[in-house]
């Protein structure tokens, strides 16, 4: 990591490590209805809200609990980091009941990689884009290696939004899938060079894994692919050349 993004991101950390510090006596008593009214009025999803305290009136989870869900999103909000992703996490956990803990352990993780996200991105804070935000953030907590986001940003931030958006998402996901980033890298040079690198290419990674099950390797699947994006082609040109077509890349592939 670099100086700059060292400092960037111990700047963000004790920002976080203030936050705590900075909570009056008794804050963390504070009752489930006070919490969910400062967070409502943060700006927090009042549908996950209301969930929360529909479940504490139902005892399937007791006020503290309750409580304890809500405070992760409070400091999101404080943080100012996009709020539907921690509303969506916090649904899920209790949809399939899983034990609050556990759900605001994952809460707790998933601001750390959103944190360390925007600690990379270049600019003011309020400049930053919340998509490209969001899909890096995602990325991280979905597994995505740090080494591959903070990689990515660092050679390419420069280059367009657009295109630089497609760049992420495909970083992201082939880093879930653990593709090399090297290779990833190779592609992104030819798409980046020749203009090619669209939102059509977020789809790449269902040529991925469709080559794979075919037993294509990564090397040959990113050799075909700085081909395609060299002429400015389409994900679904990398599958003609690896021997299968690709037809629908709406995120449901159709192989033959």
């Amino acid at each position: 990591m670099s100086k700059h993004c060292s400092l960037h991101t111990l700047a963000f950390l004790l920002a976080v490590c203030l936050s705590f510090q900075a909570l009056p006596a008794g804050a963390q008593d504070e009752s489930l209805s006070s919490l969910a009214a400062r967070a409502r009025e943060c700006g927090v999803c009042s549908e996950t809200l209301d969930r929360v305290l529909d479940s504490a009136g139902e005892s399937q989870v007791t006020e503290p609990e309750g409580a304890s869900l809500i405070r992760p999103l409070i400091e999101a909000c404080d943080l100012r980091l996009p709020l539907n992703p921690f509303c969506e996490k916090l649904e899920e956990g209790l949809s399939k009941h899983v034990r609050p803990p556990l759900i605001v352990r994952a809460l707790q993780l998933k601001i750390e990689d959103y944190v360390f996200a925007r600690s990379l991105l270049p600019g003011p804070q309020e400049e930053i884009n919340p998509r490209l935000l969001t899909i890096l953030g995602e990325g991280l907590s979905k597994g995505t290696p740090r080494a591959d986001v903070e990689a990515y940003v660092g050679e390419f931030s420069s280059q367009p939004p657009e295109p630089f958006l497609a760049g992420a998402e495909m970083v992201c996901l082939l880093g879930q899938v653990r593709f090399d980033y090297g290779l990833t890298r190779t592609m992104l040079e030819a798409g980046f060079k020749s203009g090619g690198l669209d939102g059509e290419w977020r789809f790449f990674i269902w040529t991925v894994l469709v080559a794979r099950q075919r037993g294509i390797t990564d090397p040959q699947i990113a050799h075909e692919a700085v081909l395609v994006l060299a002429d400015k082609g389409a994900p679904s040109d990398v599958s003609s050349r690896l021997g299968f077509s690709s037809r629908n890349l709406s995120g449901r592939s159709s192989v033959k």
